[in-house]
């Protein structure tokens, strides 16, 4: 009998009964044939690509090497940045003080200039000079 191509598969595994459970599961299919032992110049053919592989992986090892001293190079050449850095912080620091300070006091005068009533009090002022001092009359 003919089955479908997606059940063939399925159909060449055999059930077998296991000796401990007794319960029967599906078994692949055993080789009948044992592979031939390769010959001496198919043992060469492997162990010479074994070498060559080899070979490769020391060479990217010290590749890797080679980068990684350079990449230590650079972060011992860095060590001394941290003091810097802190120096840097507390620079800023006092410098953000100094700006909140003076931009603060700037801020009240501009209110103040900008103010409609300061404007009114120096046209009240200047007003009453020009008359006391005489140099507007009534």
């Amino acid at each position: 009998m003919l089955w479908p191509p997606s059940i063939q598969p399925v159909l060449r595994w055999r059930y077998r009964e296991t000796p401990a459970t007794g319960v029967s599961a599906l078994s692949p299919p055993r080789a009948t044939t044992e592979h031939p032992m390769p010959t001496l110049n198919e043992n060469s053919m492997i162990l010479g690509e074994m070498r060559g592989q080899l070979r490769e992986v020391v060479h990217s090892v010290n590749n890797l090497s080679a980068k990684l001293d350079g990449l230590t190079r650079e972060v011992v050449g860095l060590g001394p940045l941290a003091s810097d850095i802190a120096d840097l912080k507390i620079r800023l620091a006092t410098l953000e003080a100094a700006n909140n300070r003076s931009e603060g006091a700037r801020t009240i005068g501009r209110m103040l200039l900008k103010s409609p009533a300061l404007g009114w009090l120096v046209g009240a002022a200047v007003t009453a000079w020009a008359l006391l001092s005489g140099k507007v009359t009534p």
